[in-house]
C-alpha cells in the first residue's frame, strides 16, 4: 500500500480554494492554450500546496515567482532555479496567476509564501474582484462616464499611445472591448492610485490584460507601485530621467563601443530611449519575446528591462556595424535596425537571454556577471534621482524641436517659407520625420488646379504635407498623409493622419484615442471591432474630390473638390477638428495649394525611397 510520501498525486484530494487561477484574455478575447507541456518543470495540476512550477522549490526573500516553491527558506541554488525558469519562460495557462504572485513576492519580501501564493489561487478571487468593483463604482458612477472616458496616455505620448491601439500588442487594432477594459484600467491608477506620470504602464497595462481579467491587472499595478518605490515602474518625471540617465552610464560601463556610437546619433537621450524606457521593447521585439521579457520582469522588475536592453543594443551594433555611422543621422533610424535585427533569422531569443545573463571568466577560477547586480543599479538609480532634479530643467524628456529644412528647387516655397510654420510641423510629425526637409511637388501656382496632376505630382511619396490657403483670410490649413494620394473611393490611410491649422491659432488635430461612442457586445472578429478600423478610412479620394477625415453625414474633416479651388470642413470622427477654420464656416474658396515630400539631412534622398537595412537581414 502506498504511503502518504509517495502517494500518486493525482489521486490526492485537492482544496478547490487552493488551485491556481487560469490566464484570461481581457484584450483581445483570443482563447489561451491551456496545455501545460511535460518535462517543462510546471506543473501539470498546480495548486497552493505543490506550487505551479513542480519540484521541492522554496521561497526565497525577493523572490520571482512564489507560488513555484513549495517551502520557507530558499536557498541560492532554489533562487537561480526559479529564476531560470522564468527566463525559459511561463506557459500561457499559467501566466495570470505567476505573474500576480511574482509581482508580490518581489514586492512585499517580508510576505509569508502561503500569502504571496494566495494572490494567485482561487483564495483571493472574491477580495480582488470585490476591491475592483468598488473602485469601478467610485470611478464611473454611471455608464456614461465610462463612454466619455479616454485612454490615458501617462506620458507615452500621442504617436506612441495610437500605435499601442492600432496593432502593437498582437498584430491587429485592440477591439473595443479591449480598450474599453484599458481604459478602465488606467483611469484606475490615475484617480485611485495617483499616478500621473507612468510611460510604461500603457504597454504593461496590455500585456496584463492579455494574461488577466481587469480586476487582476489593477490589482497587480497597485502591487507594482506600492512604497512609491520604481522596483518595476518609474512614476514620476524624476524617477523617469533618472532611469535614462541610468541606462547610459550602464552602456557606457558594460557596452563602451556601442554606448559612443549611440550618444553620437541621441539614442542616449530621454527622448533616443522612449522604445525600451517607455515602450517596453515591444517596437523592437516580437510578440513571444515582448512577453518572454514580461515573464522576467514580474519578478525582476526595471533590473531586466537594463539588463535585457543593453545586450539587444550591443548585440544590434554588433550586427549592424558600419551602417550606423553611414546610415544614422537619429534615433529613430538606430531603433528600426535595432527592430529589423531583432525580427531576422539571425536573432535566437534563448541564446540572446544567455548572453545576456551570463558571467565573464576573472582570474583563475572566479567569475563575474557581464552586468551589474541588483544592488548596484539600484544605487545608481537612487544617486541619478538627485541628478535628474537638479537638471531636470535642462533636460526635456522630449526633444527640443527644430523647424523642418527646405530643398530649394524648381518652384519658389510659399505656404511653408517661414521657419515658424516649418517649426510647428516639426512638432506635430512622428520622430522619424521630424530632422528632415520639406521638398515641394506639387504648387496649384505651377502645375495647374488638377487632381489628375495632383495625384501624379503626389505619386513620388508615400509620407507628404498637403497645405492650402483660405482665400480672403489669413488662415492655412492642411493634412499629414501616410499614404500616397491616390484615387481610391473605398478609403485607406491610418491613425498616423492628421489635420491641423498653420495660421492664425496654430493646432494640430490628430487621430484621437477614446473609449467614447462605443456599443460593447461581445469578442466577436466580425461585429466587434476596434474603434481604430475608422482610422483606416482616414484618406477617401476620386476623380471628383480628396478628403481626410470622416464627418458626419457623409462630409469629410477637410475636402478639395476635382479642381482644387473649393474646399469643406466639418466636425470629423476621431479628430475633433470642429472649428478647423473658423466657428459656422464650412465652404471656402482655396487659394494657392502645396504638396511635400521629406527628404533626409543624411544623404538628401527621399525619405520614402531610402531604407538603410535592406537587404541586411534577409
Amino acid at each position: 500500500m502506498m504511503d502518504s510520501t509517495t502517494q500518486d498525486p493525482d489521486l490526492v484530494e485537492i482544496n478547490p480554494l487552493d488551485l491556481f487561477c487560469s490566464s484570461i484574455d481581457s484584450l483581445h478575447g483570443t482563447s489561451i492554450d491551456q496545455i501545460i507541456p511535460p518535462n517543462s518543470g510546471w506543473a501539470t495540476r498546480p495548486d497552493a500546496v505543490t506550487g505551479v512550477a513542480g519540484g521541492s522549490l522554496v521561497v526565497h526573500p525577493d523572490g520571482l515567482l512564489s507560488g513555484i516553491t513549495g517551502g520557507s527558506g530558499a536557498s541560492r541554488n532554489d533562487r537561480e532555479e526559479i529564476q531560470r525558469m522564468c527566463r525559459h519562460g511561463i506557459p500561457p495557462s499559467l501566466k495570470c496567476a505567476a505573474w500576480i504572485i511574482n509581482v508580490v513576492a518581489a514586492a512585499n519580501p517580508d510576505m509569508s509564501k502561503s500569502d504571496c501564493d494566495d494572490f494567485g489561487t482561487f483564495r483571493k478571487v472574491r477580495v480582488i474582484d470585490h476591491g475592483w468593483d468598488l473602485t469601478l463604482k467610485s470611478l464611473f458612477p454611471d455608464e456614461s462616464d465610462l463612454d466619455r472616458a479616454d485612454v490615458l496616455d501617462f506620458g507615452v505620448g500621442h504617436d506612441h499611445l495610437l500605435n499601442i491601439m492600432q496593432g502593437d500588442h498582437g498584430g491587429k487594432p485592440i477591439p473595443k472591448k479591449g480598450i474599453r477594459s484599458l481604459t478602465k484600467v488606467l483611469h484606475a491608477a490615475r484617480d485611485s492610485l495617483g499616478l500621473e506620470f507612468c510611460p510604461l504602464l500603457p504597454d504593461v497595462t496590455c500585456l496584463l490584460l492579455s494574461y488577466m481579467p481587469e480586476s487582476y491587472a489593477y490589482a497587480t499595478i497597485r502591487q507594482m507601485v506600492v512604497d512609491d518605490s520604481s522596483y518595476f515602474l518609474a512614476i514620476s518625471r524624476i524617477q523617469h530621467l533618472s532611469w535614462c540617465k541610468t541606462f547610459s552610464d550602464l552602456m557606457k560601463r558594460c557596452f563602451p563601443q556601442t554606448a559612443v556610437v549611440m550618444e553620437q546619433i541621441g539614442a542616449l537621450k530621454p527622448s533616443g530611449l522612449e522604445p525600451i524606457l517607455k515602450r517596453f521593447m515591444v517596437p523592437l521585439l516580437r510578440r513571444k519575446h515582448v512577453l518572454r521579457v514580461m515573464d522576467i520582469y514580474t519578478g525582476e522588475g526595471a533590473h531586466a528591462i537594463f539588463r535585457i536592453a543593453t545586450t539587444l543594443c550591443c548585440l544590434a551594433h554588433a550586427h549592424l556595424g558600419e551602417s550606423i555611422r553611414e546610415c544614422c543621422d537619429n534615433a529613430a533610424v538606430f531603433w528600426e535596425g535595432v527592430r529589423r535585427f531583432a525580427h531576422s533569422k539571425h536573432f535566437r531569443f534563448d541564446i540572446f537571454l544567455h548572453q545576456a545573463y551570463g558571467v565573464q571568466k576573472s582570474f583563475r577560477i572566479l567569475t563575474r556577471p557581464i552586468f551589474p547586480r541588483r544592488d548596484f543599479v539600484s544605487r545608481l538609480i537612487t544617486n541619478n534621482e538627485v541628478w535628474a532634479e537638479e537638471n531636470q530643467s535642462n533636460l526635456p524628456i522630449h526633444d527640443g524641436k527644430k523647424p523642418l529644412g527646405l530643398v530649394e528647387g524648381r518652384y519658389p516655397i510659399v505656404l511653408a517659407k517661414h521657419s515658424p510654420e516649418r517649426l510647428r510641423l516639426a512638432q506635430w510629425l512622428p520622430p522619424s520625420l521630424q530632422s528632415t526637409r520639406l521638398d515641394l511637388i506639387y504648387s496649384s501656382n505651377h502645375h495647374g488646379r488638377s487632381i489628375e496632376m495632383f495625384y501624379r505630382c503626389c505619386s513620388s511619396a508615400i509620407h507628404s504635407v498637403t497645405i492650402m490657403e483660405v482665400l480672403g483670410t489669413d488662415t492655412v490649413v492642411g493634412m499629414y498623409a501616410t499614404q500616397t494620394w491616390r484615387n481610391n473611393p473605398d478609403g485607406y490611410g491610418d491613425g498616423g493622419c492628421f489635420l491641423f491649422r498653420l495660421k492664425p491659432n496654430p493646432e494640430c488635430f490628430k487621430y484621437k484615442v477614446g473609449a467614447g461612442n462605443m456599443n460593447i457586445s461581445s469578442f466577436d472578429e466580425q461585429e466587434n471591432t476596434s474603434c481604430l478600423d475608422d482610422a483606416g478610412q482616414l484618406m477617401i479620394s476620386s476623380s471628383a474630390f480628396i478628403s481626410m477625415g470622416v464627418g458626419e453625414g457623409g462630409a469629410s474633416g477637410l475636402r478639395l473638390n476635382e479642381d482644387l479651388t473649393r474646399g469643406s470642413t466639418s466636425k470629423s470622427i476621431g479628430f475633433d477638428s470642429e472649428e478647423l477654420i473658423a466657428e459656422g464656416e464650412e465652404v471656402f474658396e482655396v487659394g494657392l495649394v502645396e504638396v511635400y515630400r521629406f527628404i533626409r539631412e543624411v544623404d538628401n534622398k527621399p525619405v520614402d525611397k531610402v531604407d538603410p537595412w535592406k537587404g541586411m537581414f534577409d
